[in-house]
């Protein structure tokens, strides 16, 4: 009595294993049109995208080349070093990336205290002013502005793309400095 149940228990487990060993080429043969357009679709999907970052980067472009599918967490992770003190991430770090895009990160500069200005230019001269009144210039900060007085205290600024290597600022607020600044 016993032998035939175990005779049955074990014809059940052959024909099971059977089963699902032959179930997924059954299942294949019976949609192989539907297979064939995801082979498709999986084959024209890129394993990497590009992201080229902009704005508020010690650097004035940064491209990378990431993963298909990669978060925006990610990508900060890689150009951390590239920011500076200024740079205004987004807190949604979960947003993915499916296609190459290009990212601006944000400035946190803003105007604080109202501009000391050289009454015969109406321009902040760089090489006199203080460090209040190279405050007010757009993107200065304290860090900034302190930066300039400790290069100013061995050689005069000549251009403005040597102060843009002193303060290391973009070229977006380069330009506004050079509309509110004189050497």
């Amino acid at each position: 009595m016993y032998k035939k149940k175990e005779y049955i228990i074990i014809g059940v487990i052959i024909a099971l294993t059977l089963l699902l060993a032959f179930m997924p080429t059954m299942i294949t043969s019976c949609s192989s049109e539907d297979t064939s357009e995801v082979i498709e679709d999986s084959d024209t999907t890129p394993s990497t995208i590009t992201i080229t970052v902009k704005g508020e980067i010690k650097v004035e472009e940064l491209s990378l080349e990431i993963p298909y599918g990669y978060s925006y967490g990610y990508i900060i992770s890689r150009i951390e070093p590239y920011l500076n003190e200024y740079s205004v991430v987004e807190n949604d770090r979960t947003v993915r990336y499916y296609e190459s895009t290009t990212i601006t990160i944000a400035s946190s500069d803003e105007k604080t205290i109202e501009a000391e200005i050289e009454p015969d230019s109406g321009l902040i001269n760089v090489n006199t002013a203080s460090l209040s009144e190279l405050m007010s210039l757009t993107g200065v900060g304290t860090k900034r502005a302190e930066r300039i007085l400790d290069y100013r205290s061995t050689k005069t600024i000549e251009t403005f793309e040597e102060l843009q290597e002193i303060i290391d600022v973009t070229d977006a607020i380069l330009e506004i400095i050079k509309t509110e600044a004189t050497m």
